[in-house]
């Protein structure tokens, strides 16, 4: 039998042992099933043959002993209506006592019982006859005759009666009290019987684990023993299993392997002498390699540069025609042009979110293009960091309502003031709360808090920010963390077709931390939310990177309704620009080119202008130039609209303002309504 077990697989070995494991469960709900049937019969007997009976019987003693007092009162009262009354409720216990009987009777009579019964019932006929026999007495008026036959032979009828009927109660006591101590030595064996079934069945369970545990367990552990013998040095060591399962045949393949091993070493320092030789002719071929890897990186360097400058030209060309998409969807959107119909609104709102999704994607191409080129500029800014985190707030709150997901922020009586590009450090805090939002789940929470501390830097102390971006997320695995922040790398296949995205926004951010001198790193678990962590420097004095200052000017036209004069490097902005201002308080008026605007600023004396870099005739810059050459209209607010950031020449030139495409709205009505009240850019 056991040689028979050893030659089965791990797998039939499992199924044999599970299957009488299985067997055995049967057995045993089956045992369980007939022993409980048994106890219910058992009971069903009890009650029925023995506790109804005895309960029957005693019914029939009370409503005897009732029936006598009655007969007997009916005897000495005088009044008609009263005996009346009697009489009836006599018969109503006379006819109850004979169907308790016959419901005696029909439950059957306890064998050795049948006599006690028949004279019963002869004793009843017996009493009820002397009973018609004083009721008729009584009615003529022969109360004492009555009495008389009552107190005697009344009287012994009546003892006979009751005795016979006790006798009859008490034989079914008894029979009640044998049949209980029948159940109760008949539960006995059956709980005898279940014990001792389940403990052979757990014995012969055990007896079989460990028969399965020995031809598993110690197989593997023999083989373990023998690799750990090979590891140290012992190629001669052999794996001693003789089943013929699949432990078996690991076994030869590890012998056969440990053979090769061996032979394998033995031939290993010929081997090694052979590879030498080989190995000095090898190098002298990879010093020219070498030389050619050089020459091959450097081509690598100049492609890299050309790639992103044409991710940079291209995203720029992409940005006019986007423009559109996103304002005039926009305007729609708002129904500026009348109301839609639920589809037309449905597609409407596809398209300017596929605008805005391109838009995002082409900027973060053009900032890490700008970074990797070097040519990315910081333009600082001194503000309160509550400030510029609830510019952000107010943009991510709208996409985790639709998740239930909420967002807090550390709450402070006053707030710490940073000095950074205000662009990029909500581009930053955008970017990890996007995320945090995207990756978190259905009804989770956000919390973004900070705190300032002082670190060593060289000779000096630097006082920094650390922002905390904490959520309750899906997490990260420490190999996630590890390519978190490469270029186009999602951290899953699944993640990626589950929640979108190209791979490139965590990347773009550590690229604009590090361009403030700053750090950022994760500390996550796997379904327990990640925190994303940003360090940067708070002062000016701890960033050494020249600050962009921006000329401030005063409107000058004092007209009820301000005249902004637009020109842009298509019909379609221009248009898009006057529709945003129409419904505003200001005149609009377009040039085509750049000579028609020098022309019609020296006229009209605009309020502000609103210009584009490559407009037609003379470009945007000499335009510009231009403006602030000429005395009369220097103190003219220019408001720059690019496809690209080049924000330090914009303001260099005069500019008041330098907004990137896809123009936004707000933002634009902002600018101009600060340039009418306070004149200050």
């Amino acid at each position: 039998m056991r040689r028979l077990f050893n030659s089965l697989s791990i797998s039939n070995k499992l199924a044999v042992v599970f299957l009488f494991l299985l067997v055995m469960m049967g057995i045993g709900g089956l045992v369980g099933l007939y022993n409980a049937n048994q106890l219910a019969n058992i009971t069903e007997k009890l009650y029925v043959d023995s506790f109804k009976r005895g309960e029957t019987l005693s019914s029939v003693e009370n409503e005897f002993l009732t029936a006598r007092q009655e007969i007997f009162l009916h005897t000495i009262i005088s009044d008609n209506a009263s005996k009346a009354y009697l009489e009836g409720s006599i018969d109503e216990h006379k006819q109850k006592i004979s169907k308790l009987l016959n419901d005696y009777h029909a439950m059957g009579v306890i064998q050795g019982n049948e006599g006690l019964y028949e004279l019963l019932r002869a004793n009843l006929d017996t009493y009820w006859a002397l009973h018609l026999k004083t009721e008729s007495l009584s009615r003529k008026g022969q109360r004492d005759a009555a009495l008389s036959i009552i107190r005697m032979e009344g009287y012994k009828s009546f003892t006979d009666t009751l005795n016979s009927l006790k006798k009859l109660i008490k034989e079914e006591r008894d029979s009640a009290y044998t049949a209980y101590q029948e159940s109760d030595f008949f539960a006995g064996i059956i709980i005898a019987v279940t014990l001792a079934f389940t403990i052979v069945a757990i014995v012969v369970a055990a007896g079989l684990w460990a028969a399965l545990t020995r031809a598993i367990v110690k197989p593997i552990l023999s083989i373990e023993e023998s690799a750990k013998k090979i590891g140290h040095g012992d190629l001669k060591e052999r794996v001693h299993v003789r089943t013929e399962d699949e432990i078996g045949n690991l076994a030869v393949e590890f012998n056969k392997m440990a053979e090769n091993l061996e032979n394998y070493y033995t031939t290993l320092e010929k081997k090694v002498e052979e590879r030498t030789d080989e190995l000095k002719t090898a190098n002298k071929e990879l010093y020219g390699k070498k030389q050619e890897l050089e020459v091959t990186n450097i081509e690598l360097q100049e492609a890299n540069r050309m790639k992103s400058q044409f991710l940079a030209n291209v995203s720029h060309e992409l940005r006019t025609p986007l423009n559109s998409i996103i304002g005039f969807s926009e305007l729609l959107q708002e129904k500026a042009f009348g109301e839609l119909n639920e589809r037309q609104t449905q597609y409407v709102e596809y398209i300017h979110s596929s605008g805005g999704h391109l838009l995002q994607l082409i900027n973060n191409i053009l900032d890490l293009s700008k970074i990797e080129a070097g040519r990315m500029e910081l333009s600082l800014d001194k503000f309160p960091v509550t400030e510029a985190l609830g510019e952000i707030f107010g943009l991510i709150r709208p996409m985790a309502l639709k998740r239930g997901i909420t967002i807090e922020s550390k709450s402070v009586p006053a707030s710490p003031m940073l000095v950074a590009d205000k662009a990029k450090f909500k581009q930053i805090m955008l970017n990890l709360l996007s995320n945090a939002v995207k990756f978190n789940v259905d009804g989770g929470g956000i919390v973004v808090d900070w705190e300032i501390s002082e670190e060593p830097s060289g000779m000096k102390i630097v006082r920094c920010i650390t922002f905390k971006v904490r959520d309750s997320g899906i997490g990260l695995t420490p190999e996630d963390i590890g390519r978190l922040f490469k270029e186009f790398e999602q951290i899953d296949s699944s993640i990626t077709r589950e929640y979108g995205g190209t791979g490139l926004g965590l990347v773009l951010t550590k690229r604009l931390v590090e361009l403030h001198k700053g750090s950022i790193w994760v500390e996550s678990e796997p379904q327990r939310g990640s925190v994303f962590n940003v360090k940067l420097p708070q002062g000016t004095e701890d960033l050494d990177i020249p600050v962009v200052t921006r000329k401030s000017y005063l409107p000058t036209d004092g007209a009820k309704r301000p005249l902004v004069l637009i020109t842009s490097e298509s019909l379609d902005i221009n248009h898009l620009l006057e529709i945003y201002l129409a419904g505003e308080i200001y005149d609009v008026e377009t040039a085509p080119d750049g000579i028609e605007l020098l022309k019609k600023a020296h006229e009209r004396l605009p309020f502000t202008i609103i210009m584009g870099i490559t407009i037609p005739k003379k470009d945007g810059w000499e335009t510009l130039k231009e403006l602030k050459s000429d005395r009369s209209t220097m103190d003219i607010p220019v408001i720059i609209i690019s496809s690209t950031d080049n924000k330090q020449l914009g303001y260099s030139l005069g500019a008041v303002e330098y907004m990137e495409k896809p123009i936004d709205r707000q933002r634009l009505l902002n600018v101009l309504e600060r340039l009418r009240f306070s004149g200050k850019s």
